[in-house]
This record gives structure tokens, sequence and C-alpha cells, in this order.
């Protein structure tokens, strides 16, 4: 056939290529070109019907498949040829109805720099309109009903577009062609304030929120995925007085700054985290503070040496910088523990003990959706939370046909689906420890079964029997007379870095957690696997020791400490004198001996002593027996002080002793020891705790250089909570990378439980049938 011939032809495109600007991109480059023919939404994508030369449709094919538009991400294309169609011109046609197939939709994204322009060009008719966007910026993800991705399926269709806006959405020379949030202060939301009682209130909205900000008071502000609670961070009573009413006792907030001068101000900040703060996605980063910063609030993140910075992702936030200060602590709108607050009604109710006012609209929220938080070790990104930006963004796994729901942990819960070998998780849950947290967690579920149109063949879930989304997972799996697959906590954690890397080889896993229900039937969390996404075997770990009282220890961290005393000297009376001991009623250390004394599922006194190898009950131990934590007031406080303690060091100190037998047992026991010694010699705790982290390193790579020598393995992956620590994910990074191991860590999900369901997910694909893939 000769080049030139004049063809038909059909190309089909799938991916996120709806509501980012791809049907005006496609139209503008087939006007280029010269070629007829017409382009549509569908519910599996982008279809184009096309006239014209065989090489002129063939190069147009290849332009908008490797140079899209900056926000489309193409998962697959085809190319047909076919008699003419017979078209006069090129049309944007109207989105085929809801049938069978489903389609990825963009996550929500930051206000681009022209809309900027827009909003504070006073003579532009959008002049301060805080709900300005255009196909290249503004919410999607949290807007849309259903697919396809057009203004009558998202909450703006309760907003019908004035003679203006409706032309621009019209024009495919317009960057708002078929924008379909389209809105001008005519047509679109309105901006209002309410005050405590849910009553509007005169004036400007923004002025007055300002005014409030100004003066101490607490303002929920509705955003893309839901309310935030925003306080002058420089004010100490508003910043104390918010600690107070939401009950959050230590746990950092966010901050928002006006821009990015604001935030150097405040942090350190290098080339990479300044990108990432500026991307579309506008995620919280966890920076380090400048030691001669400008004072704020010692409320505002009383337990670590770093701020969660964030810039604008809407006009609104914009706006209310030009009024108000230059930095806002910005918190999820919630009581601790509960799920974020989306909708008027439920905010509205739910934080009138909390807000003194609410800066709200009327373009409703369709889902939730939480801020992302990362945090840079190295140059290396680091997810910490993957939620807004970022969800519901497809994470290809390979040549898999099987459709599998996995339901996730019982902590930061996230779960996922997948379908045709794509794994799309869930917007950040939280922890599923209340009915509040229940509802958004079945809630949530439901509407990606819809929306992503998955029949799952399996079910996947945790090993732990008593965790509710094993239970929910249980029950689903009945419901639709499918398999349950109960993956081992630790054994997701390895999948789950390894779906990510595309690796279906074997590997060292390293898991160091908290919490994780073993085969055995103990609490796993110091854990060297051998391992690859059909199985594992535990290849060592650390020494289980008593959990006197089960999660009780976890509330009260002189428990674990006391157990690591006993497993190091014996007994009580073998214990040298110091503070820690001295502070101990000598009636409580004799009933936490005489628990310690129970076989794992006895009791005594109500309470029970399982087992644990946990890596972050260790770190609990050592919290309390440097006097830094033994109460914690939120998860992990206990570890996150021993971060603080042990400053900012770059390289290994000299490590503590540790004992490693033949079985690959790995015992702190002559740690423990060591430490009691240095702490009545009077040692810094900074001393300690640097020591003890690199203690935990050099450990590590002690058990993986003894698991390469049985095993030939060279590729180490690292997962758990354990490594959103900074010392250990950095001092870890460059050991095992110095001692010649290929490294794979997380770069996509979270190493905590938030990407556990990607892990569970990836082991029931291979168990239900293999799939192909490389290591990279």
């Amino acid at each position: 056939m000769k080049v030139n011939q004049y063809a038909g032809a059909v190309i089909r495109l799938s991916g996120i290529v709806q509501g980012v600007g791809f049907r005006p991109f496609v139209f503008r480059n087939a006007r280029r070109l010269r070629l007829k023919g017409s382009v549509q939404n569908t519910d599996t994508g982008i279809l184009i019907k096309i006239d014209g030369a065989r090489a002129d449709i063939e190069r147009f094919f290849e332009e908008i498949r490797d140079r899209p538009p900056a926000l489309a991400e193409i998962h697959d294309s085809s190319l047909s040829f076919c008699s003419p169609h017979g078209f006069q011109d090129f049309t944007i046609d109207r989105s085929t109805g809801r049938q069978s197939g489903y389609i990825p939709i963009s996550p929500d994204i930051a206000t681009c720099e022209e809309c900027l322009d827009d909003v504070f060009d006073p003579g532009n008719r959008r002049y301060l309109y805080p709900f300005t966007n255009c196909t290249n910026c503004g919410p999607r993800f949290t807007i849309i009903h259903d697919i396809p991705y057009d203004r009558k399926n998202t909450t703006m269709h309760a907003f019908p577009m004035c003679a203006d806006c409706r032309r621009e959405y019209e024009d495919p020379t317009d960057r708002r062609y078929h924008a379909q949030p389209n809105a001008c202060p005519v047509c679109g939301p309105t901006l209002t304030l309410l005050g405590p009682d849910g009553k509007r209130a005169d004036g400007n909205p923004l002025h007055q929120a300002a005014e409030l900000l100004r003066a101490g008071r607490i303002l929920a502000v509705k955003g893309l995925g839901g309310y935030h609670l925003a306080v002058d961070p420089k004010n100490d009573t508003a910043v104390e007085r918010l600690r107070k009413r939401k009950r959050r006792w230590g746990k950092p907030f966010a901050m928002m700054a006006r821009d990015l001068e604001t935030v150097r101000r405040y942090c350190v900040t290098d080339g990479g985290s300044e990108a990432l703060l500026l991307s579309v996605q506008r995620p919280i980063m966890l920076l380090q503070r400048k030691a001669d910063a400008p004072p704020l609030s010692t409320a505002i993140a009383p337990d670590t040496r770093t701020y969660g910075m964030m810039l604008p992702y809407t006009p609104l936030h914009h706006l209310l910088f030009t009024e108000g200060p230059d930095l806002l602590v910005m918190t999820s709108a919630n009581l601790s523990e509960e799920p974020l607050a989306y909708r008027d009604s439920d905010a509205i109710d739910r934080l009138k003990g909390i807000a003194d006012a609410f800066l709200t609209h009327d373009r409703e929220i369709e889902r939730p959706c939480d801020d992302s938080v990362l945090l840079s070790v190295d140059g290396a990104v680091l997810p910490i939370r993957r939620s807004r930006g970022y969800v519901p963004r497809a994470i290809g796994l390979g040549e898999f046909q099987f459709q599998v729901f996995a339901a996730g942990a019982s902590e930061k819960n996230t779960f996922c689906v997948i379908k045709e070998g794509r794994a799309y998780l869930s917007h950040h849950i939280g922890d599923l420890e209340n009915e509040k947290s229940l509802d958004a967690y079945t809630c949530g579920v439901k509407d990606f079964m819809d929306m992503f149109r998955v029949s799952p063949d399996a079910v996947a879930c945790d090993l732990h029997p008593d965790y509710m989304s094993t239970r929910i997972a249980r029950e689903f799996a009945g419901k639709l007379e499918v398999p349950l697959f109960q993956v081992q906590h630790h054994h997701a954690h390895i999948a789950s870095v390894l779906a990510e890397h595309g690796c279906m080889e074997k590997v060292i896993g390293v898991a160091f957690d908290g919490t994780g229900f073993g085969t055995d039937g103990t609490i796993w969390g110091g854990e060297f696997l051998l391992a690859d996404c059909s199985g594992f075997e535990r290849a060592g770990h650390y020494k289980s020791v008593p959990m006197p009282g089960g999660e009780k220890c976890i509330l009260e961290t002189d428990r674990m400490a006391l157990a690591y005393l006993l497993s190091a000297f014996g007994s009580p009376a073998s214990i040298p004198a110091f503070g820690f001991i001295d502070r101990f009623n000598g009636q409580r250390l004799a009933s936490l001996e005489k628990i310690m004394s129970l076989r794992p599922k006895d009791t005594l006194f109500g309470q029970y002593c399982p087992l644990t190898s946990s890596c972050g009950r260790l770190f609990d131990a050592i919290s309390a027996l440097l006097g830094l934590c033994t109460k914690p007031a939120y998860d992990a406080q206990a570890a996150i002080l021993m971060e603080k303690a042990a400053g900012e060091f770059d390289e290994m100190v000299l490590p503590y002793s540790y004992e490693i037998d033949e079985e690959g047992i790995l015992s702190f026991d002559p740690m423990i020891r060591e430490i009691v010694d240095d702490i009545r010699t009077g040692m810094q705790a900074i001393q300690i705790s640097q020591k003890f982290h690199s203690t935990v390193v050099v450990s590590s790579l002690d058990m993986c250089r003894r698991i390469r020598d049985n095993s030939g393995l060279k590729k180490v992956a690292i997962s758990g909570g354990v490594f959103q620590n900074r010392h250990i994910s950095k001092l870890m990074r460059k050991m095992l990378v110095k001692e010649g191991f290929t490294l794979l860590s997380h770069r996509l999900v979270p190493p905590n439980d938030g990407g556990i369901s990607l892990g569970q997910g990836m082991v029931t694909l291979h168990l239900l049938g293999g799939g192909c893939g490389s290591c990279a």
C-alpha cells in the first residue's frame, strides 16, 4: 500500500486520558496535519476515527501517543487502518454512555500558573474568583460521580454554564475547551463564611476569614478533598487551643505556606524537595527545620526536627494568603482518629466544637481525599501517605488478567483494586477502629468497585484474624463466592516493594515495623525473609521477647523496656540500679514479672503475654529506658522521639554489641546491657540514640550478608513503618549499596501499612496464576 494513499483509521487510547485536555490536544494536532475525523470519550478511554494520508495518520498517532499532554498517562494504544469514513472536518463528539468498561481517572491537580494569572488580573472576568480552573488543573477525582468524565457526571452538574463559559468550553483553541469544572462568578460555585452554628455571616468571606485568623481563631476551610482546620502558627495560644479541641496531643500539624520563599525561611530545601513542593500534586513535604528560622509555636511539631510543609493548590488557598498570614497550620478537619470531614452538613456537625467559623462553598465533594505526605531521603522520594494528587493513578503490575480486591491493614488503611494488570490504591482511609472509619472504608470500597467496574476473582487480606479489614474481606469473599487469600503481613510489605519495581524474582526481604501477625501465632516485626510474590520463608528475625499485657505495651512502653531488661539480665535482682528501675513501683514490677512468666495463651489479672520480634517494640523499649516516652499519646511517638534524640548524623557511629545464632535469631541482649551501662555513666541521649540507630543498621547488614552467603541472593527489598525513620532509611541505603547489594525500596507507595494492600493484591495475583515482569 502506498504511504500517501488516502485511508481511514481507528485509534484507541486508554489510561489517564480524560479530564486532562486530551480531546482538545487531539483536535489541534489533527487540524495541524489537515486530518478529518472525530474524537470522543468512551468508558474505556479515547476513540479517534480519522481520514487522511496514511503517512500523516501514522505521524499523528505517534505524536499523540509519544508526546501526550503533561497530565495524561497512556497505558495502551492501538492503530488500525480501514476504508475512509468520509469525514469533512474534525470534530469532538459526545461521550458514549456507561457500559461495562472503565477508564482511569485523573487525580486532582493544583491550580496552574495561567489560571492564577486570571485570578489576579483586575481586567479578567475571573478576577479574585476562588473556583477558577481549566483543562490543565483543578478538581477531578474528588468531583466525579461516574465515568466517562463529563460535566453531567460530576458535582459541577448543579452549575449550568453561562454564555461566556459555554463559549470557552466549545472553542477548540481555548484552554478551557471541554474543561468539565469550568465556571466563573456568574455561573459557578460561590464562597460563604459560616459562623460556628452554621449560619451565614454577612460581608466579604475572605476578608472576614483573614480577620478571624489574625485574631487567633480556628477556621475550617473547605478544600478539594475535604476540610482543613487553619490557624496562625505564630500564635501559640491558638495552636494549643486547636490541639485541645481536636484532641491531637503531640502529633505534628502540617502547614501551608504562601510561596516557596516562605518555606525557605523556615526549612532546609534542595532542588528535589522544591520540585516536589511545586509539583502539580502539591504534597506535604517533611523538611528539616532551619536553626535560624523565625519563631513559630512550639506546639506545631514538638516531637520532631521537621516541619510538614505544602504550598497552595486551589485559587481559594492563594486568595486566603493575599488577605491573611504568609503561613498557616492546615491540618485535616476531624477529631483525632476519625475520618476527614468533607460533606458540608457532616462537617458543621462534627466540627462545631472545634472551628470558630467555616469558609465553605456550594460545590460538593464526591469523595474525601486527604493530603499526601512525602519524605526525601538523600534525594530519594519516600511516600508516607499516598492520597490527594496521586490517587487514583494506576501502578502497573505486568500481564495479569485476574481482578482482585485487597482489603489492606487495620492501621493507616488503604485498600486496592486490581484490574487488567494495574493496581488502583484508594485514598488514605486511616485506622479502622471506630464506626465512622469503618463507614468511610465500606463506602470507599463500594465506590471503587463501581467506578472501576471491578468484579473480583479473589479477595485478599491480612493473616491477622481480628483485623476489621480481615473480617470485612472474609464476608465480602463469602458474598461474592470467590476465594479468600490471607497474606502474612510482612510478606505483603515485601511484595509491595517488588510490585513497585516489577520484580518477580526471589529477594532478601527486610521488614521492620511494630506489629504483624506471624504464621507461628506470635507478633512479628523484625523480619529477614527469603521472598518473592508467590511465597516466603523466614530466614531470620529479632529474638522474641514477651509483651506483658499484649497491646498494653504499646500504650505503656516501659512494659517493653522491662521485658528487654529481663531478657538481657535474667531477673529483676540482676538488673543494675538506674533511673528507669528506680521509677518502677515494686508491686507493679512484681505483677509484670508474673505476667511475663505466662505461656502466650494464658492470662493473669485479665492480661496475657504474647511473644514479639518487633523492631517497633524495640524502639519503644529504648525510648522508655532513656526516659523519652513511656506513655505515647499517638502511634509511633516513642520511635519519633528516638529519631529526634539522635539529632543529625550522616555516618555510622560505633554500634552496640549483638548476637546472631545459627538459626538466624538476632539478639540485642548485649546491646541492652551496654545501654544500661551508658545510662548509668551519664552518657547523653543523643549519643545513645545514634549508637542504637547504627546498631539496627549494622546488625541488619550482618544478617543480609549471612543470608546472601547461604542463598546467593544479592537483591534486598526493605519495607515497614520503621523505614520512615530518616536515619534508618538513609544509613541502611548507604551501607547496603556500599556492601554490593542491589536495594529495592519504596518510591510509589508508603513503607508503612498504607502500602500493604498493594502487596496483598500482588501475592494473590501470583497465587491465582502467575504473571511476567523483570526486576528493575
